[in-house]
């Protein structure tokens, strides 16, 4: 994962390409979660609502017609990694979806999770991996 997408720099999200949607999906939605937080389940950034002819996703060509949720953090947008100590493994999951979600901008993941539920036609991940090392005793 690029440190330009992390936080503590640029908070930039990574350009994404997309390939061989299903001709059935009417929407895309994508999910950046951290695997590896000793919190649990954190989402760094959701957005539903995109066209399936969607081909490219990044900091400056988001489709209007997306929908971005509610990260785990409260704030409504693409919130980079800022990883702890150690290493992290950062998951984009991509989901093709039968329909388009009656879901107002700005929902938390557990509600996008319900109105996603059995919507899902085909999904493909990619993840990424930051280390982060601690800082440097003091002396």
């Amino acid at each position: 994962m690029p440190w330009s997408a992390t936080a503590p720099n640029e908070n930039r999200l990574p350009a994404l390409e997309i390939r061989d949607v299903p001709e059935a999906a009417r929407s895309l939605a994508l999910i950046l979660e951290d695997l590896d937080s000793p919190l649990g389940g954190v989402t760094h950034w959701l957005v539903w609502n995109l066209p399936p002819g969607t081909d490219r996703v990044d900091a400056l060509n988001l489709p209007r017609e997306g929908r971005v949720g509610m990260d785990s953090f409260g704030k409504v947008g693409y919130l980079g990694p800022v990883p702890p100590e150690g290493v992290h493994r950062y998951r984009f999951r991509l989901l093709a979806l039968d329909a388009e979600l009656d879901l107002e901008a700005g929902a938390p993941r557990n509600l996008f999770d319900q109105a996603a539920a059995g919507h899902v036609l085909d999904e493909a991940e990619l993840t990424g991996v930051i280390e982060r090392s601690p800082p440097e005793a003091e002396i």
